[in-house]
């Protein structure tokens, strides 16, 4: 497609500066909000388009947004201000934010107003009442658009960290929620930079598209939340801001290459490019007419006339849905897709087919060959065409809109025809779906040969395998003719002797702990003996009839077996246990009070040390075990899973009291797989992907509160010391992954045994590098820390032991805060400071915070500062988060444990010896921290105690 140099029609001149334009539904007249905080209303008619109808200044700030529905039309901007207008005169301030406004849109009823800004969160207003608003937030960046479905069902919103998020805003949803996050999908931008981020639902609702990273437009399916469609090739920059025709076939895009092109959707190709002069703010489509509106960065309103070729039935008219026939009589359909005429059913009265219609979008992209051709044959373009337009949904609101029996009946009508159609050859609205659950793995083992069926056969001569490899020791197996040598291996032999043994079971999985060791093998099935033949003396085969033992090898249970460590105190025995027949160990896991057995017939079994089978219960699709103390994390797959992710959750699980801590889904990298899990040396649960990311599970003692907190990014840190390896876990500490780091394509640690490396954690922070962000990183990184080994300790009735250790956790972390606060003040972000102070811990630290407002001469925030001393610390002189004790007031009992769970970690802490507690001030090393930060900001960071291997 040539580009075109197109004669614009002119429009009026408004103030230089980013302007908006927006149609009245009927597109006699159009909305424009410009730069001078000055809205505006022009007719579009070619004679009088220059001549202002109507001009309002209710703003003191530019115009950032501009929202028309109906009668009314609200405008927004960078003052805070939502303001609406009706019958083009000025009605009322909405609401006044505190930040500027990006983005705007009504509900399709037009009785709310959702609104999007500078401080993350949505809000959504009722027009009528402004005291009625409810907060969407998740967002953890300023937003930049928004935007409502056809149906009024959801939201999705951009922020410029170039996330999007998908919201249910129904009115079955007791609550707005966010049903789905895309991350760092759109590209990222500041919040007043060109890049508007936009994100828009497509007319019929089967998608919404924003912005891509490649200069392309993506699209994504309704429901399924998939990738759906690209139009790309188009533009040489990112897209800046695009629109949907009415219809919409059509969309237009733009960007800084000053390009403004016209796309058929549907066919992804270029109808029409043109050069602009200035670079486009906003592009409308007339609701009606064959013509497009835009705004540019000079203050420019110009009009594209005839912007889709007249005459050629390849391009329909941009705004009208044309049907030949009634629309139930399918048989008489035209092949052109887009060949519809009017039918006198009106759109509204069609119902909503939202899941149908997911699936159906979702099937069309995997009919897509390789090119973006369509391999679907033109009748059923006809009719997936056809079944777009269904989409338009009614309203609800009592407005009339209410379908009547006549049409229920003949839309059903329709419906059964497309079943008929169906079963006939045509498009598949069902399709069933098969289930294959992930094989189960233990983790810190190496592969080995595995059937389809997920069941061991024997492997060559001499192979090698790690059965476990954690953070008490390596276990590996030698396999030989007819056993294998198993070996264990510790890592700090002055607690343990290495031991080996002779294994004629041939254990294919194992688990290693403070506490003992256990083994696994699967059953082996019946396999008939070939019989024994020989040549007689006549020159005739004949079977041998010797012993009649059978024609059968003898079947073998799986197998269950725990040996106690070599120099366990208490004499405990090895027992062993052969399950029934048919019912093989897929999984195993041992923690200090419990050995914990995964079957193949879904059933958990759960034994003490000692070999007591004291629970089990059912929990099918085991994907992994890992336990320590007396927890164990169960993974296991949920259901099916889209194309390359996976569907599992997880149950955290208190094998001594037989108690549930949590059950929620994995999170996982999009697209990756689980590739370990475990816990800390602390006792928290973690898991590792396929991407490199490892996350922790914070928060995991307080019900419904777990959240998995990514710690750690594998290829961001290779990057960042720019060398080619990956990390293969062995086990988390407080502060370091602890891992064995693979170079080249090498997937898996080799023999002999490699050395152990440790990797610092470090939370994905936005600008970690810079002074603000190392301090932060700190500080976040302590907190998790701390906020776990708080809970940990309440559990396990260990406050006293260790509370020296968490008042040296507050004053390191109020050290950071002050910091923090005196690069704050330094830049004269007074509000910044004073939410600084807010998070500090002891009274001695906002003493010092207000120290450091008065050294740069800000009194008023110093005023501030001792207000938040007074309402905070009144009566007390620390404030910390509240206790597991507290957060669990309203539930029947605590998440309690009879083990130590932080003796592996906070117990190695140097202590006061005696009955001589650590004073719960800052000491005069604070002072210095407070001087330095003064004088030059230096950072002083401690230095990690070391984990030592032997």
């Amino acid at each position: 497609m040539e580009t075109e140099f197109v004669d614009f029609n002119a429009g009026p001149l408004v103030k230089p500066g980013k302007t908006y334009v927006a149609y009245k539904p009927d597109g006699s007249e159009i909305v424009v909000g410009s730069a001078d905080a000055r809205v505006s209303i022009f007719k579009t008619e070619k004679d009088i388009r220059k001549v202002a109808e109507a001009s309002i200044e209710r703003h003191i700030d530019e115009i950032s947004c501009v929202a028309v529905h109906d009668s009314r039309f609200v405008t927004a901007g960078t003052d805070g201000f939502i303001i609406t207008y009706k019958n083009n005169e000025y009605e009322k301030i909405l609401i006044r934010s505190t930040v500027a406004v990006r983005s705007v849109v009504f509900n399709p009823q037009g009785m709310k107003i959702a609104i999007a800004g500078d401080d993350n969160d949505i809000r959504v207003v009722l027009i009528a009442d402004n005291s009625k608003i409810v907060s969407l937030q998740g967002h953890t960046t300023s937003l930049k658009s928004i935007d409502y479905d056809p149906t009024g069902e959801y939201i999705a919103s951009s922020s410029c960290d170039g996330d999007i998020r998908i919201w249910s805003v129904g009115p079955n949803e007791p609550a707005p929620r966010c049903v789905k996050v895309l991350k760092n999908i759109t590209p990222a931008s500041k919040p007043d930079h060109a890049l508007t981020a936009k994100v828009l639902w497509s007319p019929d609702k089967s998608c919404f598209a924003f912005p891509g990273k490649n200069n392309d437009i993506r699209m994504f399916t309704y429901g399924l939340w998939t990738p759906y469609s690209t139009l790309e090739n188009g533009h040489t920059e990112t897209i800046s801001t695009f629109s949907w025709s009415p219809n919409g076939y059509y969309m237009a895009t733009t960007s800084k290459d000053k390009l403004l092109i016209v796309w058929d959707v549907k066919k992804k190709k270029i109808v029409r490019k043109a050069i602009v002069v200035a670079s486009i703010t906003e592009i409308a489509w007339h609701p009606e007419e064959n013509q497009l509106v835009f705004a540019n960065e000079n203050g420019e309103i110009m009009y594209w006339d005839e912007v889709i070729p007249e005459g050629n039935s390849n391009y329909p008219h941009p705004a009208k849905i044309r049907r030949n026939t009634q629309i139930d009589s399918l048989e008489t359909q035209s092949q052109d897709p887009y060949s519809l005429e009017p039918s006198s059913l009106d759109p509204r009265l069609l119902e909503s087919r939202a899941t149908n219609n997911a699936n159906e979008h979702f099937f069309d992209t995997m009919a897509d060959d390789e090119d973006g051709e369509d391999l679907r044959s033109e009748e059923n373009d006809d009719i997936d065409m056809m079944d777009a337009e269904d989409d338009f949904v009614i309203d609800d609101d009592g407005a009339g809109y209410a379908e009547t029996p006549e049409e229920r009946q003949r839309m059903q009508a329709l419906h059964q025809q497309r079943l008929n159609l169906s079963r006939m050859g045509g498009n598949q609205y069902q399709r069933p779906v098969v289930f294959d659950p992930p094989s189960a793995f233990q983790p810190g083992e190496t592969p080995y040969n595995k059937d389809k069926d997920n069941r061991g056969f024997d492997p060559m001569e001499g192979e090698r395998r790690y059965l476990c490899y954690n953070l008490v020791g390596a276990m590996y197996t030698i396999y030989q003719d007819n056993h294998s040598i198993i070996n264990v291996e510790f890592h700090d032999q002055s607690a343990h002797r290495n031991f080996h043994f002779t294994d004629y079971s041939n254990f294919t999985m194992g688990s290693l702990s403070e506490a003992g060791s256990i083994f696994a093998v699967e059953g082996k099935e019946a396999l008939e003996k070939p019989k024994k033949t020989r040549i007689n003396d006549e020159g005739e085969e004949e079977t041998d009839d010797e012993e009649d033992d059978g024609d059968l090898e003898k079947i073998t249970a799986s197998t269950l077996h725990f040996r106690p460590l070599s120099m366990r105190a208490g004499g405990d025995k090895d027992w062993t246990y052969h399950l029934p027949l048919g019912e093989d160990v897929v999984a195993v896991a041992i923690n200090s009070a419990s050995v914990i057995a995964a079957t193949s017939t879904g059933f958990i079994r759960i034994f003490s040390l000692s070999g007591i089978q004291k629970h089990i219960f059912t929990l099918n699709n085991i994907v992994t075990l890992s336990a320590m103390n007396d927890l164990a994390l169960l993974v296991y797959a949920a259901g099916p899973a889209f194309t390359g992710q996976q569907n599992m959750e997880y149950l955290l699980l208190n094998t001594d009291a037989n108690e549930i801590l949590q059950k929620d889904k994995i999170q996982l990298s999009i697209g990756s797989e689980l590739a370990w899990a475990g816990f800390s040396e602390t006792t928290q649960a973690a898991i590792y992907d396929s991407e490199s990311i490892l996350r922790i599970l914070h928060h995991q003692r307080r019900p419904n509160q777990a959240a998995w907190v990514p710690v750690f990014n594998g290829k961001a840190h290779a990057k960042s010391i720019q060398r080619t390896e990956s990390y293969w876990p062995v086990g988390v500490l407080r502060d370091r992954l602890m891992c064995i780091i693979l170079r080249g394509d090498n997937k898996y640690p080799f023999f002999p045994r490699p050395p152990v490396n440790e990797v610092p954690l470090e939370l994905p922070l936005i600008e970690p590098t810079s002074e603000t962000g190392k301090i932060e990183l700190a500080y976040l990184s302590m907190l998790y820390r701390d906020l776990h080994e708080r809970d940990e300790a309440e559990a396990t009735q260990k406050q006293d032991e260790y509370q020296d250790a968490f008042d040296s956790a507050d004053i390191e972390m109020d050290k950071d805060i002050l910091r923090l606060i005196n690069i704050a003040c330094k830049a004269e972000r007074h509000s910044r400071a004073l939410d600084l102070v807010n998070s500090l811990r002891l009274s001695e630290s906002v003493d010092k915070a207000i120290r450091v407002a008065t050294y740069h001469h800000l009194s008023s925030l110093a005023n501030s500062m001792m207000r938040v001393k007074e309402l905070k610390f009144m009566s007390r002189a620390r404030v910390l988060p509240p206790s597991l004790s507290e957060a669990l007031a309203s539930q029947p009992s605590i998440y309690e444990s009879n083990m130590p769970s932080l003796e592996n970690g906070l117990s190695l802490l140097e202590k006061n010896e005696g009955d001589g507690r650590k004073r719960l001030i800052l000491d005069d090393d604070t002072d210095d921290v407070v001087m330095d930060s003064l004088n030059n900001n230096s950072h002083k960071t401690k230095k990690p105690r070391p984990f030592q291997f032997s």
